[in-house]
């Protein structure tokens, strides 16, 4: 071996420590950063033919683990997803409040019950009615104010998942270019640990938005795809698209992947874990199952103390009764069956007037004057003539009347009118009295139906003006977005006569005309609610309905509780009738007495019995329909709303111990990564040393060499 030959040995092992110094000195300077995964020098021997040629530098490579990497993957997603439910869910549940503090629903509710007990003691205090009318308000307030604020953990959840998808888009954009980077620099055969350390931290950061697997590439780079399947990156990023909408109880869009090729492809059945998953069921099942339940809680509990106060009756009685928006038209038929007894009194509070209504026969009975009105043709307007023909002629006069929907009574000269169901043979449409159907003393109340069983017959004319559309949009059960169907009130469903039946019938039709290949419409016999079940793999949202029947104002879904709107919403705009919350002397403490003689006081101001029906309901038995997460049950008010509150402290409970379980696993799975992938302080200063060594030996070889050479040129020839 030459002497210069020893020289570029000592000087092949001069570059090597330098590049494995480097190396080190990287590795320590990083020790700390999240993500950074330690780079290895591979060094090897230099040979040339004949003898050792020294050290080369074979690679520079980072000390990844893939399957550790994967296993980090999934376990970051899950945890990802399971805290975005739980902090959503927590804030829902905290917005009961504490179950025991003062203020919260359940206290407010409770303050009620207590007020009516203490009404009780003396009906006649007008202190103790406004307690009672003011407790019930403060607890609808406070059923309202948790009714707003789970509809706005929707609207934030969907904001998130745009902010989401913005950030994966960014994520994926620049994890293509590093791609690219990484390639060019591995073919030149330069060091490119540093671009892959930043395209690893872009892939963690990404893994915890949604469940990723990842693919190394042999050219350098990587190829991403969700757990699904969907290509995110390969040679170039894919595109993705998502517009949020704020609107309360509105149709959320789909996160679309590669938009730009006109495929309209839904990436979120693909997505098995991550932040967006966890918002995407907070948004879509968790909080609109707490809305839901919410809502029909507002409802049950009003139309409970509804039934008691249609029943009953202030004192003195009230001169005029408005009732509810009912959502009928003047044509639809009656639909009644049994009696209900109409009183009517004198400034004194006597009974001057007693109408029977008998349903079955058509017929209003009067005893002073005697006469009798029939209402035979069937109609509600048929009923309203009769009725406003009875008023009119008792002493002092009144009116009934019915328009957009509201039916009216007035008794003038300080007269009072009181209605109650026959004792043998109720009154009943749909499941409820007369005044009860109709609202005509309603303590709690909403602007549109806060029930959905109206009774109308499927040979009703449907009364839905003509030009409204009905706009639904199917998916499939991968969630894309298979079609959407639009019926329409024109044709023969816009011609005169056109019903109930035809409209039901027409929602059905198949192919393109209606909703019948992905679902079926159909109306209980019993209370004529009409129900949408979907087909075995689909589902089907409603996008708009701007159909109104008649003069009502009331949309074909609102009528029949088929939109969040008209279900949801129930915990925030059902309040307290607004003529009592105003008068609580109109409070109905008291019962009348339909026996008594024509003339003699119809109710004393010392009758509790109406407050004593309304706190009755605290402990009768009811059938609850499911609403949300709460299910079909028969409970009483007092359990329903206990279960209510439980439910939601469920839904948060269940979510919180499933994002402990999953930082568990997460914390584990990254220890173990770490283990293998990070920097150990004390490897890499024994490496330091040894690099350090192997630099001053060969440096001690070119010293040598150097020397030798001297010796040579000083014993030769000059």
């Amino acid at each position: 071996m030459s002497i210069s030959s020893v020289l570029l040995t000592g000087l092949s092992g001069l570059r090597a420590s330098q590049v494995a110094l480097g190396n080190v000195s990287q590795n320590i300077a990083n020790a700390n950063t999240p993500g950074y995964v330690r780079s290895e020098v591979k060094l090897s021997p230099l040979v040339l033919p004949g003898y050792s040629g020294g050290v080369r530098v074979e690679s520079v490579t980072r000390a990844a683990d893939k399957f550790l990497s994967t296993a980090s993957y999934i376990a970051s997603a899950s945890q990802a997803s399971a805290a975005a439910r739980a902090d959503l869910l927590t804030r829902a549940q905290e917005a009961w409040g504490d179950p025991n503090g003062d203020s919260s629903m359940f206290a407010q509710l409770d303050n009620f019950w207590a007020a009516l007990e203490d009404l009780g003691l003396d009906s006649s205090s007008a202190l103790r009615r406004g307690d009672a009318i003011s407790s019930l308000q403060a607890m609808y307030s406070e059923v309202s104010r948790i009714g707003e604020t789970i509809q706005s953990l929707i609207a934030e959840s969907d904001q998130r998942i745009a902010d989401g998808v913005d950030e994966a888009q960014d994520l994926m954009n620049r994890i293509a270019d590093l791609n690219t980077e990484i390639a060019l620099t591995k073919n030149t055969g330069a060091d490119a640990t540093a671009a892959e350390n930043a395209q690893s931290a872009l892939v963690d950061r990404l893994s915890q938005l949604m469940e990723v697997r990842v693919t190394e590439q042999n050219m350098g780079g990587v190829h991403i795809r969700t757990s699904g399947g969907a290509l995110l990156v390969g040679a170039y990023a894919a595109q993705l698209s998502y517009a949020p909408n704020d609107a309360s109880f509105g149709t959320h869009g789909v996160i679309l992947i590669n938009p730009q090729l006109g495929a309209n492809t839904n990436l979120e059945p693909m997505l098995q874990g991550g932040e967006i998953r966890g918002l995407i069921q907070a948004r879509d099942i968790d909080l609109p199952a707490l809305a839901e339940a919410l809502g029909g809680f507002a409802a049950e509990l009003g139309d409970a103390l509804n039934e008691a106060h249609n029943d009953s009756t202030a004192s003195p009685a009230p001169s005029s009764l408005t009732g509810r928006q009912t959502g009928l038209l003047g044509t639809d038929s009656l639909g009644f069956t049994g009696n209900a007894i109409i009183g009517v009194t004198d400034a004194s509070g006597n009974l001057s007037q007693r109408l029977t209504v008998d349903f079955d026969t058509g017929t209003i009975t009067g005893e002073d004057p005697v006469a009798n009105y029939s209402f035979a043709g069937g109609s509600i307007n048929d009923f309203v003539t009769a009725l406003n023909n009875a008023l009119g002629a008792a002493n002092p006069p009144g009116s009934a009347n019915f328009t957009g929907g509201i039916l009216s009574m007035n008794v003038t000269n300080n007269g009072g009118i009181a209605i109650q169901q026959d004792a043998t043979d109720p009154s009943d449409r749909a499941g409820r009295g007369f005044s009860h159907f109709f609202g005509m003393n309603d303590i709690v109340s909403r602007p549109t139906p806060m029930f959905f069983e109206h009774g109308i017959q499927g040979g009703d004319a449907h009364g839905f003006n003509a030009g409204g559309e009905i706009t639904y949009q199917v998916r499939d059960s991968l969630g894309r977005i298979v079609g959407s169907r639009t019926i329409a009130i024109a044709g023969g469903l816009a011609a005169p006569g056109a019903s109930w039946n035809d409209l039901v019938s027409e929602l059905n039709a198949a192919g393109a005309a209606g909703l019948g290949d992905y679902g079926t419409f159909s109306q209980d016999p019993n209370t004529s609610q009409v129900r949408f079940a979907s087909g075995a793999g689909y589902t089907v949202e409603l996008l708009n309905d701007s159909t109104q029947r008649g003069g009502t104002g009331i949309s074909f879904t609102a009528l029949n509780g088929l939109s969040g709107a008209s279900t949801m919403a129930r915990g925030i705009d059902v309040q307290v009738s607004q003529r009592i919350a105003n008068n609580p002397l109109l409070l109905a403490v008291g019962k009348p007495d339909m026996s008594v003689d024509i003339g003699d006081r119809l109710i004393e101001g010392s009758d509790n019995r109406g407050a004593s029906a309304l706190l009755a309901m605290r402990d009768t038995q009811r059938s609850f329909a499911a609403n949300g997460a709460l299910t079909a049950q028969t409970t009483t008010l007092a359990n329903y709303a206990a279960r209510l509150g439980g439910e939601a402290g469920r839904m948060s409970s269940d979510a919180d111990r499933a994002y402990v379980a999953a930082t568990a696993v997460y914390n584990a799975a990254a220890d173990r990564r770490a283990s293998v992938e990070s920097v150990n302080m004390d490897d890499e200063l024994m490496k330091m040393t040894v690099y350090q060594n192997s630099y001053a030996a060969s440096a001690r070889v070119i010293q040598a060499a150097t020397e030798m050479m001297d010796v040579l040129l000083t014993l030769g020839v000059r």
